[in-house]
């Protein structure tokens, strides 16, 4: 078994998608979490100097993304064809384009501005990204978009809504997705994962 280091920031954040694949496939990692005070000194250690990074074995995988597709590969979670890693591929780029939609800068536009354009992105590319995940989980008729099995695409939904649930309430989310609803409970009811959600640091992303 590789030795693993995963690199990220103290909170979930993005590289929580990572922490529930090593959670469900129990396979030990370090989590080297790390304040932003520290940073600085271990961003020129970073590949591309940004994080998550995921060091295998000293090797580095940089990207979110990346990282969760490598582990999703090694623990066969990626749905257990080329098609479904294909359609995990899919989705994953899917729901992630549509957050970024997020993360326009904001710093110097008024408060007015700044909800409209939040609106904009929950609206035009959130929630229908989060509509067409759900009719492709009610096509499969199961629990999980590929049937009854849990994946890392139905890890990886449950970390994206975390993540925009905690920083967003008001939008309600599972209000308007009951089959994400659905998904979002199972994840959760998984033994191995409701262990590390009820274990994890306590942050506030």
């Amino acid at each position: 078994m590789p030795n693993y280091k995963l690199y990220y920031f103290q909170a979930r954040g993005l590289a929580e998608m990572s922490r529930l694949l090593f959670a469900q496939a129990e396979v030990d990692y370090e989590d080297v979490r790390f304040s932003g005070e520290e940073w600085p000194e271990l961003k020129p250690k970073m590949l591309f100097g940004n994080v998550p990074v995921l060091f295998v074995d000293g090797e580095q995988i940089a990207h979110s993304r990346a990282i969760v597709r490598y582990l999703a590969r090694e623990f066969k979670l990626d749905g257990g064809n080329s098609l479904n890693a294909a359609k995990f591929d899919m989705w994953i780029e899917a729901i992630m384009e549509a957050i970024y939609k997020l993360q326009t800068p904001l710093s110097d536009l008024s408060d007015t501005k700044k909800a409209e354009l939040t609106a904009a992105a929950f609206n035009d590319h959130i929630h229908p990204k989060f509509t067409k995940f759900e009719e492709a989980v009610d096509t499969q008729g199961g629990t999980y978009l590929f049937g009854n099995a849990i994946s890392a695409a139905d890890i990886a939904a449950f970390a994206l809504f975390e993540m925009l649930n905690s920083r967003y309430p008001d939008e309600k989310i599972l209000d308007r997705h009951p089959t994400l609803a659905k998904v979002v409970a199972a994840v959760q009811d998984e033994p191995k994962i409701a262990k590390w959600l009820k274990e994890r640091p306590k942050t506030e992303y």
